[in-house]
């Protein structure tokens, strides 16, 4: 990047707003200060993406509009299950019926149960291969965990959410992705059933 006085030129401010602007980014591990070489813009990391991602689903509003989220999440997780049933290998099956198993283990728990359901998810994508869908299901991580987090006071959701999870795990394991799809749809569906219970509105 271009020093503090070009900068402070450029843009008509001194340098003390420039190196306070800087500090921000720095901490924001969008920028990166280097003794002796300058100032460097940093590869964003996924952290950096989810909470920007989270910013702007939040300027000028006061939440989140849930309607327009589920409807990414319909297009996204729908597609990913399919692929998923057709492209995992063992390693992916394995890590995927791992969760599965843990699941019970979480839903005393609402944070427990959000983070791991969101792995859950996770690892679906994964096992579609294609890194992409992993990326764009966690820039999003920070406004899906607090969606979970809304639902889990449903009474008896983690219990429901492993019905679905388990008809999805199956059509995986048996190389169905129609089914997968099929399944995935129903438990989203679900998933925004429970959220609107949660926050007491009917339709969107």
């Amino acid at each position: 990047m271009p020093s503090e006085r070009d900068l402070a030129l450029e843009f008509g401010v001194s340098r003390t707003v420039v190196r306070e602007a800087v500090r921000a980014l720095v901490a924001k591990n969008l920028l990166e200060v280097r003794p002796g070489s300058g100032t460097l813009v940093r590869r964003p990391t996924m952290a950096s993406v989810a909470n920007s991602m989270a910013l702007l689903l939040r300027v000028g509003q006061d939440q989140v509009d849930y309607e327009k989220l589920h409807e990414v999440r319909r297009t996204l997780e729908v597609e990913i299950a399919g692929l998923a049933a057709e492209r995992r290998n063992e390693e992916d099956l394995a890590r995927i019926e791992k969760l599965l198993a843990q699941a019970p283990a979480t839903w005393d728990d609402q944070e427990r149960f959000a983070q791991h359901d969101l792995a859950f998810h996770n690892a679906l994508a994964q096992a579609a291969h294609n890194e992409i869908f992993l990326f764009v299901l966690n820039s999003l991580a920070e406004i899906m965990l607090e969606v979970r987090r809304i639902a889990y006071t449903v009474s008896g959701l983690p219990q429901n959410a492993q019905q679905f999870h388990l008809k999805i795990v199956a059509c995986i394991r048996d190389g169905d992705p129609h089914g997968a799809q099929q399944a995935m749809h129903e438990d989203l569906l679900f998933a925004e059933e429970n959220l609107r219970t949660a926050l007491g509105i009917g339709d969107w």
